[in-house]
């Protein structure tokens, strides 16, 4: 199958050439390059390419209007203009030319490749439409149009023998004969029953109101045939008069339009579909460029903290080396000796934050081997039980069977899921409750997930939780360094962690590591 070819027309030709390169990388041919109106109609005659991209602004004579209006107008042929301005009036001279669509310079190549699809798309549509109205013409031509005499007095109706087709009836016996066709004569009824019952009441109100303002009518609305099927039809018709007085006759004509009507909704589902496939890959992109600000941000606050702590950290062992000696040393009131332990507490709990900041940003140097994450849970659930216990805050396992292991540093995961434990547990109200822990394989990856029946996160705070010194905890139970290193070291690992989290619902947090090793039998427990 040959690709399908697009002329471009542009006068800058360092441009032209960088578009035509786009142009093949999205798998079209070139059908020709131009710089000017004149040659782009002539180019347009000999190879009639699928699409034209054209600059409205061209030099020469002819602009791409109104090469576009020349193409179009010979040629039928799409055109999409490309323009480095927005102006409202140019916008509506394009649109004027039969364009399907404008691109404003500078573009991607994503916005070409979808600019191009909808014109091609919307092209064919039209095609479609186009083809589906000259066969409407030609059964115009053919008489393939019911005609009507509606006596508004008495309710019965002349129909020709194309309009009972129309309607799915059997054409009956002449009954009257004019000098341009047969007709049969019917009742109301036998029109109205043929009409859809929901759009039965549209028609006639239709008709009373233009009967009132004595206007002609034009409606469309659906019909069932005695086989089930549905039609569309179109009625046009006029009121006749009688010498000024009331109307007491209506004339008209009726046609089939389904085919019509089919193409109008191929070509809304196909706009749809595009509209919805624009919104997609928009949303997409952002989501991209929002996570990779989140990735970019973190490293740089990471590095930053990293380097405060490594400037703080001599002067600091100093000071400590000194208290600590007094301590050993000095004959001490009791008070000053408490003052002085508290002193040297305070410090070393600072040694162990500047010792948790330079981890953030430090690359792991421990040595990966193969670890079974339920048995690293299971431990840490075995040191912590006690205090689980002791505040009634129960723990659920919900974990799959033969999880496949992981290849990982085992101390630095395990620090993850004990930092993840801990907050779940800080999350849980005072009166106690709920920590599940569920597993299983998502893909090439073992997941992990948390969850616990607390407070949840507020909104404002979702995008801060992985920020170092982030924390909603009081001052005495939280150094906002824990989530922080966590996400570091899960990103080493080539993994990935997500949070979800609802107001008074509880929170989530699910760890992904990628699947390393053999498979583990571990089975589902409750504790």
């Amino acid at each position: 199958m040959s690709k399908l070819s697009i002329l471009i027309v542009e006068d800058e030709a360092i441009v032209a050439e960088d578009l035509a390169g786009t142009v093949r990388q999205l798998g079209y041919a070139v059908a020709g390059i131009t710089a000017t109106g004149e040659e782009a109609v002539e180019l347009a005659r000999r190879h009639r390419p699928a699409l034209v991209l054209m600059d409205i602004r061209l030099a020469g004579a002819m602009d791409g209007v109104a090469a576009a209006q020349q193409i179009h107008r010979e040629c039928q042929l799409p055109v999409l203009f490309l323009t480095a301005h927005s102006d409202p009036g140019m916008i509506g001279r394009a649109q004027q030319a039969g364009a399907l669509g404008y691109i404003l310079k500078p573009f991607d190549e994503r916005d070409l490749r979808i600019q191009i699809e909808m014109a091609l798309y919307k092209h064919a549509a039209e095609r479609r439409l186009r083809e589906s109205d000259e066969r409407l013409a030609l059964a115009i031509s053919a008489t393939h149009i019911g005609m009507f005499d509606w006596n508004l007095a008495s309710g019965s109706i002349l129909w020709t023998q194309t309009h009972e087709a129309l309607f799915g009836y059997v054409p009956a016996s002449p009954a009257v004969t004019t000098s341009s066709t047969t007709t049969t004569k019917h009742d109301y009824r036998r029109w109205a029953d043929r009409v859809h019952p929901e759009d039965l009441p549209l028609v006639e109100e239709a008709s009373r109101r233009c009967l009132q303002d004595n206007k002609p009518l034009e409606v469309q609305y659906r019909i069932i045939w005695p086989d089930g099927s549905v039609h569309w039809i179109e009625t046009k018709g006029v009121f006749l008069h009688d010498n000024g007085q009331a109307a007491n006759r209506m004339l008209g004509i009726a046609m089939d339009i389904t085919d019509r009507k089919q193409v109008e909704e191929q070509l809304k589902a196909i706009n749809d579909t595009l509209e919805r496939r624009v919104e997609e890959r928009t949303y997409e992109l952002q989501e991209t460029q929002r996570q990779c600000l989140h990735a970019e941000k973190l490293s740089a606050i990471g590095k930053l903290s990293a380097s405060i702590a490594h400037e703080f950290n001599n002067p600091l062992q100093g000071i400590l080396s000194v208290l600590k000696g007094v301590k050993k040393r000095a004959i001490l009131e009791e008070e000053d000796r408490e003052l002085l332990e508290a002193a040297i507490g305070e410090g070393d709990r600072i040694k162990d934050l500047i010792r948790s900041l330079q981890d953030f940003n430090r690359p792991s140097s421990g040595k990966k081997t193969v670890m079974d994450v339920h048995k690293s849970i299971d431990s840490i659930l075995l040191l912590q039980k006690s205090d689980f216990v002791g505040r009634q805050i129960f723990v659920v396992r919900d974990y799959a069977e033969n999880l496949p292991e992981i290849m990982a540093v085992p101390d630095q995961v395990t620090q993850v899921f004990l930092n993840l434990l801990a907050n779940a547990a800080d999350a849980c109200p005072q009166s106690g409750g709920m920590i599940t822990l569920s597993t299983w394989q998502e893909d090439e990856r073992v997941a992990v997930a948390i969850k616990d029946t607390g407070a949840g996160i507020k909104a404002e705070d979702m995008e801060q939780i992985y920020q170092p010194f982030f924390t909603t905890k009081p001052e005495v139970k939280g150094t906002g360094l824990g989530l922080s290193v966590s996400y570091g070291i899960i990103k080493q690992h080539q993994g990935e962690i997500r949070v979800e989290s609802s107001p008074d619902e509880g929170t989530t947090f699910t760890v992904l590591l990628p699947i390393e090793g053999r498979a583990t039998a571990t089975s589902a427990n409750d504790t």
